[in-house]
């Protein structure tokens, strides 16, 4: 397994998703399930916490709610392995500091989210402010030296990728706005203070673990957002890859 995907791999290893065979009708293939759309929970020893049942629920209302197949189901890896290659969504959620990455770990981050992969962090302190914040503040400055974590304007595209929404919201609301790392024309690097994961997280039996100040309708706002999250991480560069595609394909290196 090459531990150096392009962003043109990455697409083109979720054939099986229905938006791609517009998008890439004479390239993308059916991978079976292990190729749908999943998510992958960056592991950081001491750091991180995992709610994979928070990302089962938002992978199965994308399919409710659109026509992207996705395959419920979340992977466990660390920051180094190269498996998160096989991964186009990727999501690292803590309430404190992060401990110290290693170099490795650094490098490959940096390849994955500027080769196509999206990382959302996601603040399950639900303040955007304390030690986890502070964390991923220093965290994202490695990753991208010259490339500052900012807010994202109210009018970005993920807040209409399918839904309409006007501010970030999970388990808290009113505590902050979304921030990213620009690359080119997307934004492929995100941070939510709101804790989304913890609005969305349920326990085995199916029932939410925990209680929002603004009831189910808070809760539905924030599974709202999630589903923009993967459309968003799916087709931010929807019109440039199409170019891509239909340039190489008039070139003769595309059949």
């Amino acid at each position: 397994m090459p531990s150096e995907w392009t962003r043109r791999q990455l697409i083109r290893s979720l054939g099986s998703l229905a938006v791609l065979p517009a998008l890439l009708p004479a390239v993308a293939r059916g991978f079976g399930e292990g190729s749908q759309f999943d998510v992958a929970e960056i592991t950081v020893p001491g750091g991180t916490l995992h709610r994979p049942e928070a990302w089962k629920r938002m992978l199965h209302e994308v399919i409710q709610a659109t026509s992207v197949v996705t395959n419920p189901r979340t992977v466990q890896l660390a920051p180094e392995d190269p498996v998160l290659f096989e991964h186009p969504f990727a999501v690292l959620v803590g309430q404190s500091a992060l401990p110290p990455l290693s170099e490795e770990a650094i490098r490959q981050l940096r390849r994955y989210i500027s080769y196509g992969g999206f990382l959302l962090i996601d603040d399950a302190s639900g303040t955007g402010n304390g030690a986890f914040a502070t964390s991923v503040r220093r965290l994202c400055q490695q990753i991208f030296p010259t490339r500052p974590l900012s807010p994202l304007p109210a009018d970005h595209a993920v807040y209409r990728s399918f839904f309409l929404l006007t501010e970030p919201t999970g388990r808290t609301r009113g505590t902050g706005v979304l921030e990213g790392i620009q690359l080119g024309p997307t934004t492929p690097l995100m941070f939510i203070p709101n804790d989304l994961s913890g609005a969305l997280d349920r326990s085995a039996d199916g029932r939410n673990r925990n209680a929002l100040e603004g009831g189910e309708m808070q809760r539905r706002e924030a599974t709202k957002l999630g589903i923009n999250m993967v459309l968003y991480a799916l087709t931010s560069n929807y019109k440039h890859d199409t170019a891509h595609v239909m340039e190489l394909m008039r070139e003769g290196r595309l059949e």
